[in-house]
């Protein structure tokens, strides 16, 4: 199972374009744009695992949050993101940045296992 989140990231909102884009000229079946789509989730997912090893907290004040379907949902307001790109030793010399608004997205990437 691939999860259809990294649709939303500006690659995928790309890669969303241009498929609807080919379909309306006729160049593109509708069986294959559905498995372009579920490739790159598929690879996002594979690729999330395998490359990325930062270590990240966060500090926020919860403003809403929403559980369905076992994915979390978290609207966040003044919010504190530290990064250590390593992903591992200490905190203390992460990078920080801070924000307003941020909206969290969680999915158990073990359910996407069993499929």
């Amino acid at each position: 199972m691939s999860f259809q989140i990294y649709r939303n990231i500006s690659v995928g909102e790309s890669l969303l374009e241009t498929i609807e884009q080919l379909a309306q000229e006729g160049k593109l079946p509708e069986e294959l744009a559905l498995a372009v789509l579920k490739q790159f989730d598929t690879s996002m997912s594979e690729a999330i695992k395998k490359f990325v090893t930062g270590k990240a907290t966060m500090k926020a004040n919860m403003k809403t949050y929403h559980y369905y379907d076992n994915v979390w949902t978290f609207n966040l307001e003044q919010v504190e993101f530290k990064l250590n790109q390593a992903g591992s030793g200490s905190m203390a010399g992460a990078q920080t940045m801070m924000c307003n608004t941020t909206k969290v997205v969680v999915v158990d990437a073990k359910l996407g296992e069993n499929v």
